[in-house]
């Protein structure tokens, strides 16, 4: 558990935790947020063992909307949707779930920042 910061993105808290019956093995959550720090949105990447779900909903609560579905099951997918919707100017990002896969996945992130 912690933060972590590697390069232009901050992770603000990380969590290796055995998933649960009918969850994802991998969650990310960007947290869109303004200036004063006020959540105003949110993108959660569910990494599935056969999909990985990009869902989006905003602070008036009409229910969130499945923005991606991805077949192609890896992290550089998941990556590839971090870079897509984080803002590293604001958003908090957040990452929960099997050990094996947030630990690739934050490797992968600095890989992708020291290039």
């Amino acid at each position: 558990m912690g933060c972590l910061g590697i390069g232009h993105v901050k992770i603000k808290y990380y969590e290796w935790v055995r998933h649960g019956i009918g969850e994802p093995l991998l969650k990310v959550q960007i947290f869109k947020k303004v200036e004063d720090g006020k959540v105003v949105a949110m993108y959660d990447i569910a990494y599935y063992a056969n999909k990985i779900i990009a869902v989006y909903e905003n602070s008036t609560l009409d229910g969130p909307v499945v923005v991606e579905e991805n077949d192609d099951i890896n992290l550089a997918s998941v990556l590839k949707l971090i870079k897509k919707y984080y803002d590293e100017a604001n958003d908090d990002l957040i990452i929960r779930g099997e050990r094996y896969l947030g630990e690739k996945l934050v490797e992968l992130i600095a890989l992708e920042e020291s290039e």
